[in-house]
């Protein structure tokens, strides 16, 4: 049985922010569902062959084509990913970029259910709203019915790298400011972020009535 709601997490990092946010989503909607780790499998980028122009298959011999007929048959969606460099990261681009072997001439993601989940550093850092509307846009040109986006503060590598105290290029001083100690209560978890967390159940609830809606209709 192929899953009603996939999850999808372009976070590299074991069960981060983005993934529990996803997996929120996915658990309240109490569907059957998948969670998809991006990092785990092979996703390359599009390479523009054109080799699905007629029966919307990709033909790269990578791990997509599976992961594209879980998506093909499932009512909804959650892409998460996180914001490197101020733009969305590579493993959920590449993900994105591969829809189109979906998309073209019979758009089969149209009217699909979804919801966007960024993660970044936050504080005032830039990023975090240009990724999280990268994605919300490569899914609307799916035809997919973007029903939310949800934003979360994550933590800088410079936390867990061992030198983010004295590294020159270090994110804690623009971040802390004087102090740079890297202490347990600057980490941000996601679960403490209530109004994200609360909104990520309702969205799964959301999305299980509408598709319920969908198969009484």
């Amino acid at each position: 049985m192929k899953p009603q709601i996939i999850g999808i997490s372009g976070s590299p990092i074991k069960n981060s922010n983005t993934d529990r946010l996803i997996r929120s989503v996915l658990e309240s909607s109490n569907l059957s569902s998948e969670f998809v780790k991006l990092s785990k499998i092979n996703v390359r980028p599009c390479i523009a062959c054109l080799g699905c122009k007629k029966d919307n298959i990709c033909k790269v011999k990578d791990d997509f084509p599976e992961l594209a007929e879980k998506v093909r048959h499932a009512g909804a969606v959650v892409v998460g990913g996180y914001s490197p460099y101020g733009a969305v990261d590579g493993f959920t681009k590449a993900f994105l970029e591969r829809l189109f072997s979906l998309r073209h001439q019979n758009g089969l993601n149209k009217g699909k259910l979804a919801v966007v989940v960024t993660t970044g550093i936050g504080r005032g850092a830039p990023g975090l709203e240009e990724a999280s509307n990268q994605i919300a846009h490569a899914l609307n040109l799916e035809g997919m019915n973007v029903l939310g986006q949800l934003k979360v503060t994550g933590n800088p590598e410079c936390m867990v790298c061992g030198f983010g105290q004295t590294c020159p290029m270090s994110a804690l001083p623009w971040i802390f400011g004087d102090d740079t100690e890297v202490t347990p209560e600057k980490f941000s978890n996601v679960e403490d972020q209530t109004e994200i967390w609360e909104k990520a159940k309702v969205l799964g609830q959301e999305i299980a009535r509408k598709l319920g809606d969908q198969m009484r209709m």
